[in-house]
């Protein structure tokens, strides 16, 4: 979760002249620097794009299906992600060339400080997507366990108050290391609180949700059996909103999987990084490339987020098609009417009738 844990080059160990049986490493891990180049220049396009999409269609809003205390979440999602692409991705970019430009020399002073600048921010955008991820799988828990209770425990006002105390509080951690705190100390204590604690929370709620879930399908298949042919309007839009709930909660645990996947790695490579003393500059420049690559699954991870959003909730595809290209011009390609915009009636008509309706947590 990390970035600033590889601030230091291959070199920061050696001392004097390079010798030629390393030769060999250190030219792989130019190498990969400059791979490592390319591919951020293609992802940073990518993750601008439709991360800015995405805030676009949130924002317009043209089948008003984005009124819900979780769209916030999301679109905070959006814009760490998005903030990646412009700043952390372009930086790394650079200092990797600059760094394969230079093969056998440290990078000078201004790339350097481009490198530690695009950490602190990757540090801050990445954790806030970590502590965004945990909440909505919370409130996907609270949503599929306790569904008449969910308006009044998570609103709006609640979940921007999350997003902003979130960010004050990474900043403020990252902060410290301005303080005269050793940095090697400092990311110990980082990387021991925020990226190994939160996976475990982060995986012992995944876990509660997936027992909660599995139970709130089988209940649902036993109540659809039950049900006559003769079904209500209502009954069949209620059916609509719980497979909405349900591609929803399957989202969340995909992107659940794929943070913890990367962060996992990332971790790993951290520890050794920090708590093992290389023996030589060989072990130096491999445990370097280790974190080359670790920070770039993480930066796929970021580019990867809103694909995984687009793919499991078609309610976003319409949006984005209507935004883009208006509502006629959607309407004649596809004639059935909007489901999200039926779910959002359904959803006022069952406020005017009262309580003991059923109520949905879906963006």
């Amino acid at each position: 979760m990390n970035s600033n844990g590889s601030q230091s080059t291959v070199f920061s160990n050696a001392t004097g002249d390079l010798p030629d049986d390393i030769l060999p490493e250190l030219r792989t891990y130019r190498h990969i620097e400059l791979a490592s180049a390319i591919v951020l220049c293609i992802l940073s396009p990518i993750t601008v794009v439709s991360n800015s999409l995405l805030l676009t269609a949130i924002y317009k809003d043209p089948l008003r299906c984005f009124r819900t205390p979780m769209t916030f979440f999301i679109a905070g999602l959006a814009l760490a992600d998005l903030l990646i692409g412009l700043t952390v991705e372009p930086f790394f970019a650079i200092y990797y060339f600059a760094d394969f430009a230079n093969f056998t020399a440290k990078p000078s002073e201004a790339y350097r400080l481009i490198h530690r600048i695009g950490g602190i921010i990757s540090t801050v955008a990445i954790s806030v997507s970590f502590f965004v991820v945990l909440a909505l799988s919370v409130c996907q828990y609270i949503a599929v366990t306790y569904p008449h209770q969910f308006k009044d425990i998570v609103s709006r006002n609640r979940v921007l108050c999350f997003l902003a105390a979130s960010f004050v509080y990474i900043t403020s951690f990252c902060m410290l290391q301005f303080t005269g705190i050793d940095l090697n100390t400092f990311l110990k204590i980082d990387l021991m609180i925020h990226p190994t604690l939160f996976s475990l929370i982060l995986v012992v709620v995944q876990i509660l949700l997936y027992t909660s879930f599995n139970r709130h399908l089988q209940q649902s298949d036993t109540l659809r059996k039950k049900a006559s042919l003769n079904q209500s309007l209502q009954k069949v839009n209620s059916y609509k909103r719980r497979h909405s709930e349900r591609q929803f909660t399957v989202m969340t645990f995909y992107l659940t999987a794929i943070l913890l996947a990367s962060a996992s790695l990332h971790n790993v490579v951290l520890y050794i990084y920090l708590f093992r003393k290389p023996k030589n500059t060989v072990e130096n420049i491999n445990i370097h490339i280790g974190l080359r690559v670790s920070d770039l699954m993480l930066f796929i991870k970021v580019a990867l987020d809103i694909f995984i959003y687009a793919w499991r909730l078609p309610t976003y595809r319409r949006a984005l098609s209507c935004t883009l290209f208006g509502r006629r011009a959607v309407s004649r390609l596809s004639r059935p009417s909007s489901t999200c915009r039926k779910t959002s009636d359904d959803m006022q008509e069952n406020g005017r009738r009262g309580p003991g309706t059923e109520q949905t947590s879906t963006v």
